[in-house]
């Protein structure tokens, strides 16, 4: 038995390890609602493998009982892990900070549209066309740096403001990156 408990706490860590270099953050459209759940999910498993193992192990170690009532034990410790994980996951995915509140502004930030009408400097000459999901948004347009751009041509959103979009050639940005 010292085997299977040797192999869920390794395999609970690498999968640990997996979650810290990729993350647990879960598109929104996998839910209907747009909320995010942890029931079963990758860390919740993580703990519950890893605890199974340092607890089945060390009761199989000791012989503290029969192999059966050392399963038991160590699973049922594993499922009490794993709800307190999913529990703590949730409850810090609450967590906003009040001080860091999104500047509407910028959420379109880095947002890549075309332009439609001629941008040639002025407030609002211009316009653009960007896709969000699956509807298309029309905006007037005003160049960041007051370089013309022309019709199609590729360009990156900064912020909106008061309803124009304030954009800089894809060129341009491509330079910095």
């Amino acid at each position: 038995m010292n085997i299977v408990y040797l192999a869920s706490f390794i395999g609970g860590l690498l999968l640990a390890v997996q979650i810290m270099i990729a993350g647990v953050e879960r598109p929104r459209d996998e839910h209907p609602a747009g909320e995010r759940t942890f029931r079963l999910s990758r860390p919740v498993l993580a703990s519950m493998a890893v605890v199974f193992g340092i607890i089945g192990y060390v009761l199989n170690r000791r012989q503290a009982g029969t192999n059966v009532m050392d399963l038991g034990i160590a699973a049922l410790v594993a499922v009490v892990a794993g709800v307190l994980t999913a529990r703590l996951v949730r409850d810090w995915w609450k967590v906003t900070p009040e001080h860091e509140t999104d500047d509407e502004r910028f959420i379109l930030q880095g947002h890549v549209a075309r332009v439609t009408r001629s941008i040639t400097g002025t407030a609002g000459d211009g316009e653009v066309t960007y896709v969000l999901g699956d509807k298309t948004f029309v905006h007037p347009a005003h160049g960041v740096d007051e370089t013309v751009l022309d019709v199609g041509s590729e360009v990156v959103i900064e912020r909106i403001e008061d309803g124009v979009a304030f954009v800089e050639s894809w060129v341009e940005v491509e330079k910095r990156l």
